[in-house]
């Protein structure tokens, strides 16, 4: 019988909390390295990401490196109608550290810039099929913003090992494009 979400993301987090700091950072800095070289990333307006937390890669030196590099960053917030918006940010001082409704970002002011269709998206999850299906926490929202947003190359990074190969029945996750790991890119169809 296949696992459930749930179960797969309990098995995710424990083997997450298994690793040590400097098994999670040389896994993140693999990558990093391996998004920075993507020629979709080259050719992209802007990047939506956010700063990961706990079972996810570490997004921060990621976007330290995109700014640097003179891209567009936005990162979600989810907005009084509850789909997620993309709000531009200029640096790392943008970011709080992650809460459970924050996604590791301040509430913008009513002001703040908003890139609505950015060219690339960057979703961090808990572990996704080989056929690019997410199954991280919070996948709905990114579902439909990805939705509303036609046109958007939607890149999943994860871990290798939180690549799986069964998609649970009460899955409803968006197909991502394309999954980068620590070892491998993996083109997905969807």
């Amino acid at each position: 019988m296949p696992q459930t979400k749930q179960q797969l993301r309990i098995e995710m987090k424990a083997r997450r909390a298994a690793m040590s700091a400097d098994e999670v950072a040389i896994a993140s800095g693999a990558i990093r390295r391996r998004v920075l070289d993507l020629d979709q990333l080259r050719d992209a307006r802007c990047v939506f990401t956010y700063v990961s937390i706990h079972n996810e890669p570490d997004t921060r030196k990621l976007i330290h490196d995109l700014l640097a590099a003179g891209k567009r960053v936005s990162v979600p917030r989810l907005g009084p109608d509850g789909l997620m918006q993309a709000h531009q940010i200029d640096s790392l001082d943008d970011l709080l550290p992650a809460g459970p409704d924050q996604f590791g970002i301040p509430v913008p002011a009513s002001d703040s810039p908003i890139e609505p269709h950015p060219g690339v998206a960057l979703v961090p999850g808990l572990a996704f099929t080989e056929a690019g299906n997410r199954l991280g926490l919070g996948g709905g929202h990114y579902d439909r913003y990805l939705a509303n947003h036609p046109g958007t190359l939607a890149i999943g990074l994860c871990f290798g090992w939180q690549v799986v190969n069964t998609l649970p029945a009460e899955s409803h996750d968006q197909p991502i494009q394309m999954l980068v790991t620590d070892s491998r890119v993996i083109p997905c169809c969807g």
